[in-house]
């Protein structure tokens, strides 16, 4: 069979033109449900100012999860954790991690255990229904040198084990 390149050019392009007609799904594969969230500390002036109201924007805009990064005298954005996850699931949000910096405060050396504090962060952490507790920052002072950061390492797989408990993991973005 011989081919002209006329001819060739015609119908290739009628053929490819042809595809625009035809639906996505015929020529791939279904696409997974996207899923979409948005780390609240990108919005922190929005959230500082009105978190409610900034929460309200971001439901409306489809947004589903949220990651928290202002966890304070155990209270996120001034609501407890309770009140938080109802905030939350009014809005048909999730939010399945969370940003809460774990450093000196947090580890009594003396007695080789978490402090209160740390404690909370965690259980609060649990109530709100996160997935992951993430360390986004580690203090100056356990990161001067290689022994005392693999320390504070041994201290990070603690926390991990904490979390563990209550069927969290914990992470540390460096």
């Amino acid at each position: 069979m011989n081919i002209s390149r006329r001819n060739f050019l015609v119908k290739g392009t009628l053929a490819l033109a042809g595809t625009t007609l035809l639906s996505k799904s015929m020529l791939a594969a279904a696409g997974k449900k996207e899923v979409l969230g948005i780390q609240l500390y990108s919005i922190r002036e929005d959230m500082k100012k009105d978190p409610l109201g900034t929460l309200k924007q971001l439901a409306a805009m489809g947004y589903k999860h949220v990651e928290h990064a202002n966890y304070v005298n155990r209270k996120f954005y001034g609501y407890t954790p309770t009140e938080f996850k109802k905030v939350l699931a009014d809005l048909g949000l999730s939010m399945p991690s969370g940003h809460t910096v774990m450093g000196p405060a947090h580890w009594d050396a003396a007695k080789k255990d978490f402090t209160d504090a740390w404690k909370y962060t965690v259980e609060d952490a649990a109530t709100v229904g996160q997935r992951y507790v993430i360390s986004p920052w580690l203090d100056q002072s356990l990161r001067k040198n290689y022994d005392d950061f693999k320390a504070y390492m041994d201290v990070f797989n603690k926390s991990g084990e904490l979390c563990k408990k209550s069927g969290m993991k914990f992470g540390y973005l460096n």
